[in-house]
């Protein structure tokens, strides 16, 4: 029975124009500039960060990639000051002391205000962002990669691949399953 019912837009033909596109390009100069990155992202893509973030630290031995995986912090501070607020808020707490770090914000959309204001909160430290979006963001000023999806699951499944796409260019290597 020949029966497909997620529609993945192509997906393959979509992860090879994108490898390959100035946007990528300066994603992974991006990451490969710093030692410190933080993976945010909304629903799907908070699962997406967050597996990213531990592969990405266990395959790049010379990055920390952290994600926000503190539930009781992002109900607490959604909570106490609003959902729009909780990337900021977390890395205000726990990280502003760094001099220089990565923010790669992914948002299907591409305008989620948690994920907006989080890139304004960082701009003003100076650390360098960066977003995916599934639709083209509201403000072409950030630095982005837009992925032109029509379709929530192709957006997480395309991030996951462009995310293993940047190991590879971090100088790394996905472990084969034989090792």
């Amino acid at each position: 029975m020949d029966r497909v019912f997620a529609d993945f837009e192509s997906i393959q033909a979509k992860y090879d124009h994108l490898i390959r596109s100035k946007g990528f390009a300066s994603l992974a100069a991006l990451c490969n500039k710093h030692q410190y990155i933080f993976v945010i992202g909304n629903g799907g893509l908070h699962y997406v960060a967050s597996h990213m973030a531990t592969d990405m630290t266990r395959l790049i031995p010379s990055k920390l990639v952290l994600s926000f995986d503190s539930f009781g912090f992002i109900t607490s501070t959604a909570n106490d000051n609003g959902f729009d607020s909780i990337f900021d808020n977390w890395l205000k707490l726990s990280y502003s002391n760094l001099p220089s770090a990565l923010l790669i914000g992914m948002s299907c959309s591409g305008r989620s205000k948690n994920i907006i204001s989080a890139f304004d909160y960082v701009s003003k430290l100076g650390w360098d962002s960066f977003l995916i979006s599934g639709r083209n963001p509201f403000d072409d000023t950030i630095s982005h990669l837009f992925l032109d999806c029509h379709h929530y699951h192709t957006v997480e499944a395309l991030c996951l691949m462009l995310f293993y796409q940047l190991i590879h260019d971090c100088g790394s290597v996905c472990p084969s399953l034989n090792n």
